[in-house]
């Protein structure tokens, strides 16, 4: 990064305090920024603390000009520290990860009815297989597999190892982290004689324009139509995603959360780390599962859930009842108690 305190300022939509011609060349936390950093302060009841760093130039939240009158460096004041700082941050990654140069490796294999647009990249030993089409500016990296009639969308980003299957359809400015799996099979089968047989899994997965998914993730192909990540979505590491089911837009779900078979998640719901959701269910719009929270019946839009513990099965079930029926019965217990006088 080589900018100027007055580049950050136009950059953050902000009003600077100090030197415009400060030279930048780095990022760093607040605490351990030196002269030549960009920091920022998210919180303004920091900022007295804030005012003895040693960053170049500042990023903090309008308000807090007072606070920070001693601070030594440039201070730019904008609505939003955190978001500026991510702008700058995205400009600083464009030269510590360029994007990989248009062509195809010479390690590669790409099948003579695939369509790769020039300017896309294909990595070293990368796959691609028959009628697949790669779109402008995509970046498939190496080792990577993309299937047979497969699609990955404009300027979309495969990170070394991922693996879309035969199929899938990967929108726009997606983002897909190593080793992530898009078009597994479904877990399908049908059980006679004591013999689990595999039902075939002929549909596809579809992510909508700028879905991330994380490191290791496992999105299984629908049985027969498409499993579907909705606009936006973004999704940790090591999630696990059944077939058919249908995520929202906008939506957040984080590491090691499982969602079975047909579930419909609404737009910008919330599903934390190590949640399991059952299936065929609905998750409401904007609702929360928090971590480690088991959900086996639907949930309202905007509820936020917590909690999950294993029992054996009658003995959970008598439990919930029971649960459910706890402010009534602390109401009548408080009764009796009155009349007795205890």
């Amino acid at each position: 990064m080589n900018l100027t305190a007055g580049d950050i300022a136009k950059l953050a939509e902000g009003d600077l305090r100090g030197d415009a011609s400060v030279r930048l060349f780095a990022a760093a936390p607040l605490d351990k920024a030196c002269e030549a950093d960009l920091a920022f302060l998210a919180d303004p009841a920091m900022a007295p603390a804030a005012a003895a760093a040693r960053a170049g130039c500042l990023l903090a939240p309008r308000g807090t000009e007072e606070a920070l009158k001693d601070f030594r460096g440039a201070v730019v004041f904008t609505k939003n520290p955190r978001y500026a700082f991510m702008l700058a941050l995205r400009l600083l990654e464009k030269e510590l990860r360029p994007q990989p140069p248009a062509g195809t490796h010479p390690s590669a294999i790409v099948s003579p009815s695939a369509k790769v647009e020039p300017s896309a990249h294909i990595g070293p030993c990368a796959v691609v297989e028959d009628d697949a089409v790669v779109a402008y500016g995509a970046v498939v990296g190496a080792q990577c597999y993309v299937g047979r009639g497969s699609r990955v969308g404009r300027a979309a980003r495969l990170y070394p190892g991922v693996r879309i299957m035969d199929g899938c359809e990967i929108g726009a400015e997606c983002i897909l982290h190593a080793g992530a799996v898009i078009g597994s099979d479904g877990y399908g089968y049908t059980s006679d004689r004591n013999v689990h047989e595999k039902i075939p899994q002929l549909g596809k997965v579809v992510l909508e324009d700028r879905v991330e998914i994380g490191a290791n993730c496992a999105i299984d192909r629908a049985a027969l139509e498409a499993t579907l990540i909705g606009a936006g979505t973004k999704i940790d590491n090591l999630v696990h995603i059944a077939h058919n089911v249908r995520i929202g837009k906008n939506c957040l779900i984080i590491a090691q959360a499982g969602i079975a078979g047909s579930t419909t998640v609404g737009d910008g719901a919330i599903i934390a780390g190590q949640a399991g959701i059952s299936d065929h269910i609905k998750i409401g719009d904007n609702a929360v599962v928090m971590a480690k929270t088991g959900i086996m019946s639907d949930v309202e839009p905007g509820q936020v859930l917590f909690g999950h513990v294993g029992r054996p099965r009658v003995q959970a079930m008598k439990v919930e009842a029971l649960l459910s029926r706890l402010p009534e019965m602390h109401r009548t217990l408080s009764k009796i108690k009155r009349r007795l006088g205890i």
